[in-house]
């Protein structure tokens, strides 16, 4: 249950940088095999002066997505992006692949910025000029692993709760005890295993807590699990009624170029897919990652040459997988 909290208002929102697109379409996929939650599967799009001719995939190529996760609240000098991954999805088989990195990668190399985290290369982009941190991380991500990126979708953390309380709440399965502690707002989560339906509130605990400990990795299984949920609710008929406040609640917190052709083939494809249709790993410790220190700062050294091996591999991973409790919840 959860212990009575106090919530401070939220701040007005007006100042956001305009989304490209207003219509709603419901690219809400579960596309997670081992990753961090996605808001990424929500995309706006009536065109705009931008979009007046949008490129739709063909079908016979893979389009791979950036997924990226962060609170830029308005006064926020230096945010950080505490969700990543790529996701190749394969229109023509119906199948996805994702791939979640963790935020603590060091990078040795940042073009025109000294060595940092990959959390914060997305912010270091902006810094240069709207819209190049999708482009820079991007950049990374195709030097590193050989792969290249074609379409970002970035979501905004801020709008979490309204967005969860829009669908109505979500009904999770919980597989391992948990007791979450959201130091923003002094109050704490107490789950025991089985459904539980969460509020916004509830919601942003369950994904967010990482005290447990299982630590990145099982906040990583709670994401996934949480999002497969999303996704079911989204195909229900109940949902058509929410739309309007789904879409209210998204519009001025997701920012993506796939357009709206691009957007609708996408939403389709995705909401078509099973758990056995996802695959994908969350690149860990310890062969792909090693832990370290770098000016004060914990970090993960990451062996690039083994992650893009396992990418190239990235649609015969091992699929979505709800069934699979870890060692420490026994």
């Amino acid at each position: 249950m959860l212990e009575p909290l106090s919530f401070p208002p939220q701040p007005n929102r007006s100042g956001r940088r305009i989304i490209v697109g207003r219509m709603l379409a419901a690219v809400l996929f579960a596309l997670t095999a081992c990753v961090p939650v996605v808001w990424a599967s929500v995309a706006s799009a009536a065109p705009g002066p931008e979009d007046a001719a949008p490129v739709a995939p063909p079908y016979d190529e893979t389009v791979n997505i950036l997924i990226l996760g962060a609170d830029r609240e308005p006064g926020v000098a230096n945010w950080r992006t505490d969700v990543m991954m790529l996701v190749a999805l394969d229109l023509k088989r119906g199948e996805a692949g994702v791939i979640s990195f963790p935020r603590d990668i060091y990078l040795e190399e940042i073009p025109n910025h000294q060595p940092n985290r990959m959390n914060v290369v997305d912010y270091l982009g902006e810094t240069d000029e709207a819209g190049g941190g999708p482009e820079l991380l991007g950049a990374i991500i195709e030097e590193k692993m050989g792969i290249p990126v074609d379409h970002y979708v970035r979501f905004d953390f801020s709008s979490f709760q309204e967005v969860v309380d829009a669908l109505g709440g979500v009904d999770v399965e919980v597989d391992c005890p948990f007791t979450g502690y959201l130091r923003d707002y002094g109050g704490y989560l107490k789950l025991e295993p089985g459904m539980h339906h969460l509020n916004g509130d509830q919601a942003l605990i369950y994904v967010r807590d990482r005290a447990l400990s299982g630590g990145d990795l099982d906040r990583a299984r709670r994401q996934q699990r949480f999002v497969w949920s999303v996704r079911n609710q989204l195909v229900s008929k109940e949902m058509i009624r929410r739309l309007p406040a789904l879409y209210s609640a998204l519009s001025d917190s997701v920012e993506t170029d796939l357009g709206l052709i691009n957007t609708m083939r996408i939403a389709r494809a995705g909401l078509d897919m099973g758990p056995d249709d996802i695959h994908g790993f969350v690149i860990a410790p310890p062969d792909m990652l090693t832990e370290g220190w770098r000016n004060g700062m914990s970090i993960f050294i990451a062996d690039w040459d083994l992650i893009g091996d396992q990418a190239t591999q990235l649609f015969d991973q091992p699929s979505f997988d709800l069934t699979n409790t870890p060692d420490w919840c026994e």
